[in-house]
């Protein structure tokens, strides 16, 4: 097959395609973390307002992480936006609108925020297959971490939303 007729785009490679995986992270990450914001005022249990706490903190962290990983790649964190994440803060913002306060409100933020979280892990866990698969493994680790600490948050949502043995969880307040 001749690559002169083909587009540009499938004339990329997987190194460009890791750059821009890190690029709509990195838009990804900055926009959630604004969400973060809301998501933790209209919450009202202390549990769950502490975890958006400090899922706020770690996305902080991980747009201080990609920007690091733009800047080892070569490329500005900056100028792709994420449609991902932004179709599913639309949704968060939709959710948080259409519920009144309480357990229900509650409930939603954790589906959503379960959303976004699987979005990271599934995006982590790509950029970090292409590092590994060109050797940037400084940046794989990084991914890595970044899906992994992701994976923890679900986790926890998942305690908040369903609670423990010795605790009732947030659906069982909002039935």
């Amino acid at each position: 097959m001749n690559t002169a007729t083909l587009p540009k785009r499938t004339q990329k490679n997987l190194r460009h395609l890791l750059e821009e995986q890190a690029r709509d992270l990195y838009n990804a990450e900055t926009k959630y973390s604004e969400f973060l914001n809301k998501a933790q005022l209209s919450s009202t249990d202390e549990d769950l307002v502490s975890k958006f706490q400090h899922v706020k903190e770690g996305t902080s962290h991980n747009v201080v992480t990609l920007e690091a990983i733009c800047n080892e790649l070569d490329v500005p964190a900056t100028g792709v936006k994420c449609e991902a994440m932004a179709g599913l803060l639309r949704e968060a913002e939709e959710t948080d609108e259409e519920y009144a306060h309480g357990s229900i409100k509650d409930a939603a933020l954790i589906a959503n925020a379960q959303r976004i979280a699987h979005y990271e892990i599934a995006g982590f866990g790509t950029a970090r297959a292409f590092a590994k698969k060109l050797g940037l493994n400084s940046i794989a680790e990084k991914f890595e971490a970044m899906a992994e600490k992701s994976g923890a948050i679900d986790e926890k949502f998942t305690k908040i939303a369903t609670g423990s043995w010795l605790s009732t969880g947030i659906n069982d307040d909002a039935l």
